[in-house]
């Protein structure tokens, strides 16, 4: 390993370097290896640390403790023999996921299973790497690796020794997707041209009354073009909007299945909603009182609060006599 690594471990550059070390590892092997594969998804858990990190260090940090915040700052330990904790590769994944839209579904879902690959090499008797096919895995390891770095103001040509392969390797994710699902639409939109105009005209006016009730974003269905629903997951920053009678909240959402119960079709995988037209991003407006959302009583609360009160208090004098009398000039 030539190249220096700054000096607190848990710093952005620190993690890059150290995971372009690893990933000069895997390039060194050859692919039907089982040290390819290893070496791949220790470079990616470096990556990904690396991409918390270039938020802030303090997002790595063990919250059990708050000395690992202090660590993490670049202070020294105020405590005797304390060694810092750093979070797991889940926790890291879990937290990116909320600060990076362009990690969806399928992406921190291959970044789980190839930790899953990691921990089962380390920790048991499986050679879980020895027969993994790299056509399962290594395009998503490219794709992945491109997002992080991305989010870190990075190109893949800095990481990789050959990006144009690379990127070659990742086109044809988005070509396996458009095939695979323009055959699916293909298929329901046959069987939607055999209906009646009866069967179609009720379908489409339950799928409308449906798209209403639900929520979601509504769009038009590419294989029968009734109303349909594509939902997804917050994604980004919540963008707050303040006036004297309301709160209103607003978050990008990155799409990630979609469903028309019209024709049956069902999409699943940003990947292939993008492949069909129905990748765009979308806002999730949330509106609230100001007293609903500060957890405050308005004066109407008070008073029901109040009526509430008065009428459990007559509910339980209620059957009973009292010589009791209220001293009004208290």
């Amino acid at each position: 390993m030539t190249a220096s690594i700054e000096s607190h471990p848990w710093s952005r550059d620190a993690c890059l370097e150290k995971a372009r070390y690893y990933l000069q590892l895997m390039e060194d092997s050859t692919a039907d290896e089982w040290q390819f594969g290893f070496w791949s998804a220790l470079s990616l858990e470096l990556l990904a640390r690396a991409a918390l990190a270039h938020i802030s260090p303090s997002l790595l940090a063990d919250s059990k403790d708050w000395r690992n915040t202090e660590y993490s700052l670049g202070r020294a330990p105020t405590a005797k023999r304390f060694t810092p904790r750093s979070i797991s590769t889940t926790e890291v994944l879990a937290r990116l996921k909320e600060i990076i839209p362009e990690l969806n579904e399928e992406i921190l879902g291959f970044c789980s299973q190839h930790a899953d690959k990691r921990n089962a090499e380390l920790h048991t008797g499986e050679l879980a790497f020895a027969s993994y096919k790299t056509s399962l895995w290594l395009s998503k390891f490219y794709l992945t690796c491109k997002v992080l770095l991305a989010s870190m103001g990075q190109e893949l040509s800095s990481f990789v020794r050959d990006a144009d392969d690379a990127e070659e390797l990742i086109s044809s994710l988005s070509e396996a997707a458009a095939k695979a699902v323009n055959q699916d639409i293909a298929a329901y939109a046959k069987v939607w041209q055999d209906k009646t105009p009866e069967e179609k005209d009720e379908a489409s006016l339950a799928a409308t009354a449906w798209a209403t009730r639900q929520s979601g974003h509504r769009v038009e269905c590419p294989a029968c073009k009734s109303q349909a629903l594509v939902h997804g997951k917050p994604g980004g920053s919540v963008v707050r909007r303040l006036s004297e009678d309301e709160v209103e909240e607003k978050q990008s959402v990155i799409p990630a299945s979609f469903e028309c119960i019209a024709c049956g079709l069902r999409i699943a995988g940003f990947s292939k909603l993008s492949a069909c037209g129905l990748g765009d991003a979308f806002t999730s407006t949330s509106r609230y009182t100001p007293a609903e959302f500060f957890g405050l009583y308005s004066e109407d609360n008070l008073e029901e609060a109040r009526s509430e009160g008065y009428e459990e208090g007559l509910e339980e004098g209620r059957g009973e006599t009292s010589s009791f009398e209220p001293d009004w000039n208290e």
